[in-house]
């Protein structure tokens, strides 16, 4: 088939034009490969653009050309206008990860905020307020850093969908967009990664509530989660903090404050969960406490005993504990895994532990929903680990 031909089929199988500008269909013709060109009217289409542009569009070509961007964008951009979201979120999310990996690879920052704002788009069509939201922050800080803290309402598509989609004030939307840009400017290799941004700020722009749609939605930034992974063993401890915060925070509904100090101890990280009624979740309570320990050996009787102690004087009646190595006596019924256990049966409370294995699971894809719920179950249910 001759492009126009292809172009042609696209358009009577949609039903109408789905990248109406002309630019856009030269962009595609021009960049895509010809062994490629029927993937835009095929169903398996999006998953073979989202496997294989990455492949042809590498990162060198991504820093010599930035129309590239622009064709990759435009691909994403003709799924999603025939309702496509699924489909479409895999196209953007395979360019943003490729311009991390371009940013890896020169050190220097790359904008991002072109796939970022059509992800968050995604979400908007698909009733997801929180991630809509989440997004669009993320977007933000980009665009933030290419303008030097002042985001401009007129050539930016972020500002009036925050300020007019969302409600967030002019004044909040400059106050963000100069914390992010000050941030980059003292931390320019942290602040590659917007996601790390959003963790120095405050939550005051979490103003959405999660829709039902969103209970089982988990979206992580994978390479995010290993880079965190990768500076585990810190004699602070700070790595596995931000690592666990940001485990939780990408959990729709749930809130993380991260270092809250008590007249009597520091709690590590404070979540409270907003919206989830008749999910497992809502058995939680409001609040809950995370513990977080990067140690070169399993957490013992004593760390759990006074986490418990933690979790009694804040009357919650769930925690977890996210240590590196997991608990002493996992497997045998003693030590630490054995007191878990007789907390539960005491008090009803119930403490689940998140090691390494698990985090790197989250890395590889696994929802952190369905692992909470399954270490949640096994404690509260009394149930058997099942084998692999």
């Amino acid at each position: 088939m001759t492009f126009q031909e292809v172009k042609e089929k696209v358009i009577q199988e949609a039903r109408h034009d789905p990248l109406s500008d002309p630019y856009s269909w030269e962009l595609i013709e021009e960049h895509l490969d010809q062994s490629l060109w029927d993937q835009l009217y095929s169903r398996l289409g999006a998953s073979v653009f989202a496997s294989q542009l990455p492949q042809i569009f590498t990162t060198s070509k991504i820093l010599k050309d930035e129309e590239i961007i622009t064709c990759w964008e435009r691909i994403g951009n003709l799924f999603k206008n025939q309702g496509r979201f699924h489909e479409a979120l895999s196209i953007y999310f395979s360019l943003y990860y490729q311009i991390l990996a371009a940013q890896d690879k020169t050190g220097k920052f790359i904008s991002k905020g072109t796939p970022l704002v059509w992800i968050s788009e995604c979400y908007f069509s698909m009733q997801l307020p929180v991630l809509t939201k989440r997004y669009l922050m993320l977007t933000l800080f980009e665009d933030a850093i290419q303008t030097k803290g002042n985001v401009p309402p007129e050539s930016t598509g972020v500002y009036w969908r925050l300020v007019y989609r969302h409600g967030l004030p002019d004044s909040e939307l400059n106050r963000y967009a100069n914390e992010a840009y000050r941030l980059f400017k003292k931390f320019p290799d942290k602040a590659l990664y917007p996601e790390w941004i959003l963790q120095q700020i405050d939550n005051d722009w979490m103003t959405e509530i999660p829709s039902p749609f969103e209970a089982g939605v988990y979206i992580i930034n994978p390479y995010y989660i290993k880079l965190l992974i990768d500076k585990l063993g810190d004699k602070q401890g700070k790595n596995i903090e931000d690592l666990a915060e940001y485990s939780l925070s990408c959990m729709p509904g749930c809130r993380t404050t991260k270092r809250q100090k008590t007249q009597s101890t520091d709690l590590d990280i404070v979540c409270s969960m907003e919206g989830f009624e008749v999910d497992f979740r809502s058995e939680f309570g409001r609040y809950f406490v995370c513990e977080c320990k990067d140690w070169k050996k399993a957490a013992d009787f004593s760390t759990l005993a006074k986490f418990c102690r933690v979790l009694d004087s804040i009357k919650s009646r769930f925690g977890i504990l996210f240590s590196t190595h997991g608990i002493s006596g996992t497997g045998k019924n003693k030590n630490a895994e054995l007191e878990r256990l007789k907390v539960f049966q005491d008090r009803g409370m119930v403490i689940v532990v998140i090691d390494r294995e698990d985090l790197k699971q989250l890395s590889e894809g696994e929802n952190f929903i369905n692992l909470l719920r399954q270490k949640y179950e096994r404690v509260r249910l009394d149930l058997s680990k099942k084998k692999s």
